[in-house]
């Protein structure tokens, strides 16, 4: 997977933990094949080129931060089959492998799926701004800043702690120390430090600034996308988290109408905050930091509950089934 350069992309291999729920280690064997979309994957060099500013920049305390970032190569591939460990949320992106010590001799690879990326956003996100984003908002929910978003968090996945230095002063990782709790905080920490490192890159003038609003939009209906796969599945976990986190601090606004917007004078400092408090409970490896801050936000507060029922009553779907009928052709 990693030294392929070719335009079919091939990803095999036990990978995902999200199976084990008692420890988290055990990974689970998945397959994708893909055709690379060689103009959409030219145009994400950007991100690449800048893992490690974005690491020299993370909101936490430069002790935990590495020096050396092995900058992932990005692909942008139309999705031609995928099987094994796919079941619950249909992927739209992944960033692999996560055994910590190839990471560190190869770094990694992100392949970022848009057919799929295409089909969530027009059949699921689309309806969701339609029922639960004030009208004055509705316009900025857009593909473009849910792909970007998506293409960020793949990229935060490869930043932050991974290796660390816990203080008795022995060596671990991350996903060792928290153990079961690791991979929906790291699937919070890729999501809200990838809002972090889009409002970084567009500051920076590496990104357009009419991105800024619309991302914080896109993401904010995209809560409710995610969190409707449940609180048990670690990307429903992280986005209640990060929801309701945002709203504790007033950056996302429940109006009376049952509609919802984002306040953009309090979301900046809301999203650093955050950021700052999942990457430093990572960096120390602290199950129990890591334990209070999922039970006190990852529930389905009244506000939640409201937009999920709405939802429901008007049969938005939770995700997509693909089909594959070019896999099907040539098995036949």
């Amino acid at each position: 997977m990693l030294n392929l350069d070719s335009k079919l992309d091939v990803t095999f291999g036990p990978y995902e933990t999200y199976e084990d729920s008692l420890f988290g280690y055990k990974a689970s064997f998945e397959a994708f094949i893909g055709v690379r979309d060689e103009k959409a994957t030219a145009q994400l060099k950007l991100f690449g080129d800048n893992l490690q500013v974005l690491e020299q920049n993370l909101p936490m305390d430069d002790a935990y931060k590495s020096k050396y970032i092995i900058a992932a190569p990005i692909r942008v591939v139309q999705l031609l089959f995928n099987a094994g460990d796919v079941k619950g949320p249909q992927t739209i992106a992944f960033n692999l492998p996560n055994d910590e010590r190839i990471v560190k001799d190869r770094g990694t690879a992100m392949v970022i799926l848009k057919n799929v990326s295409e089909a969530k956003f027009k059949e699921i996100l689309q309806p969701i701004a339609d029922a639960c984003i004030a009208k004055e908002q509705h316009e900025l929910v857009d593909f473009e800043s849910f792909f970007t978003h998506t293409i960020c968090h793949e990229c935060c996945h490869g930043i932050g702690p991974h290796t660390i230095i816990l203080p008795d002063g022995r060596k671990s990782i991350v996903r060792l120390e928290l153990q079961d709790l690791h991979s929906a905080l790291e699937e919070a920490k890729a999501d809200i430090v990838g809002l972090w490192a889009l409002r970084f890159l567009i500051r920076k003038h590496l990104l357009p600034s009419n991105l800024e609003k619309s991302m914080y939009v896109s993401f904010l209906a995209g809560c409710f996308r995610s969190v409707r796969f449940g609180l048990e599945e670690a990307h429903g976990k992280g986005q209640a988290l990060i929801f309701n986190w945002l709203l504790e601090k007033e950056a996302f606004v429940f109006h009376p109408d049952e509609t919802f917007s984002v306040n953009f004078d309090k979301v900046d400092e809301a999203v650093e905050s955050l950021s700052r408090a999942i990457l430093t409970i990572q960096a120390k490896g602290e199950k129990e930091g890591a334990s209070l801050l999922l039970q006190k936000y990852c529930t389905i507060t009244q506000p939640l509950k409201v937009a999920l029922q709405k939802l429901e009553s008007i049969h938005v779907p939770v995700d997509i089934a693909p089909t594959f009928p070019v896999a099907k052709r040539l098995l036949e």
